[in-house]
């Protein structure tokens, strides 16, 4: 039996959306999982650190490799450390409080982000990619990543810091008081910002389109 074009063409038509679908389903899954998981092991790691007073954190490190990073047949010509992985125990409230609210701050972003995924696909599911509160949602995800690296970074910032300070009492030694701020997470704030104007702008094609019909 010789196939036509046409038939051809929707037989193809038919596997991608099948596909599609399958893949859309795959995602919402996975946002789901992710951000259900995300959420426990976050909510589980603050509740425990407060518990148990011991804050595991990144601190930047100012100091020369130890004799030791130079046992083999090579050797160093010079190293320092650049940061250090620490637990740390004893901390006064107010560092407490600022690592607490960056570790709240990440949360809260992350399950706002798994949400907006999982809405996505769902509305791609039902054929309505384009609805109101898709756009909502990516726009609000977009201001949490830019505030949320401003807000929870600077104070996570200031509480590393004061974590350091706590630590040694010589400014200028192992521990310098100085943070690390990474852009990413505004940066993908802004793409979203802009990922929300382009789904706004779908929405009132599809309006028009709509009335045209």
């Amino acid at each position: 039996m010789t196939r036509t074009p046409s038939a051809t063409a929707d037989r193809d038509a038919r596997l991608e959306r099948r596909l599609g679908r399958v893949i859309t389903w795959i995602v919402l899954v996975g946002a789901v999982v992710f951000g259900a998981l995300s959420v426990g092991i976050g909510a589980f790691s603050l509740i425990d650190q407060l518990i148990r007073d011991r804050f595991t954190v990144t601190l930047l490190v100012d100091a020369p490799l130890p004799a030791a990073a130079s046992a083999g047949t090579a050797h160093l010509a010079e190293g320092t450390f650049s940061t250090a992985y620490v637990t740390l125990s004893g901390l006064s409230a107010l560092p407490r409080f600022l690592l607490t609210l960056e570790g709240a701050t990440a949360l809260a972003t992350g399950l706002l982000v798994s949400v907006t995924i999982g809405y996505f696909c769902w509305s791609v599911l039902r054929r309505r990619p384009f609805s109101r509160p898709v756009f909502w949602l990516v726009a609000l995800v977009g201001y949490a990543l830019i505030l949320g690296t401003v807000l929870g970074q600077g104070f996570g910032g200031l509480g590393r810091m004061m974590a350091a300070d706590e630590l040694s009492t010589d400014p200028g030694g192992f521990w310098p008081l100085a943070a690390m701020i990474d852009p990413a997470p505004a940066v993908a704030g802004l793409v979203l910002l802009v990922a929300a104007g382009a789904i706004r702008l779908g929405q009132r094609l599809q309006q028009d389109t709509a009335g045209l019909v």
